[in-house]
């Protein structure tokens, strides 16, 4: 069962606008687009080989894989936006990671919350 966390967030921008944006930060965080269009993005970044290998409770949060979605319904002036965070680790124990997961879902959360607020 993966780790994931969901938010909604409305905008007061076109999902052209909030395109452009987000796939601008994910760029940023070297991300790998894996869609992008106005109606939906979907991200993936980290590296799960590392994380198996170096193991979870050592490598940093930035480098614990995980898949990101982003679904946009334009609606009167604003964009209602459907995010989800998840793990990607993939089949496996995650056990100790749980909370550095937890962690770092929320402070990616956080940082796209400050991103979309003009």
């Amino acid at each position: 069962m993966p780790i994931s966390d969901h938010r909604k967030w409305k905008v007061s921008m076109s999902s052209e606008e909030i395109l452009e944006i987000l796939t601008n930060k994910l760029a940023q965080k070297k991300a790998k687009l894996i869609e992008a269009t106005p109606r939906r993005i979907e991200a993936i970044m980290g590296s799960g080989l590392k994380t198996r290998l170096i193991g979870g409770l050592l490598v940093s949060k930035e480098t614990l894989p995980i898949k990101m979605t982003f679904s946009m319904d334009e609606m009167e002036g604003e964009t209602e936006i459907d995010a989800t965070i998840q793990d990607n680790l993939g089949f496996g124990i995650k056990t100790g990671m749980v909370g550095k997961y937890r962690e770092y879902i929320q402070s990616l959360f956080d940082e796209l919350a400050r991103t979309l607020q003009r």
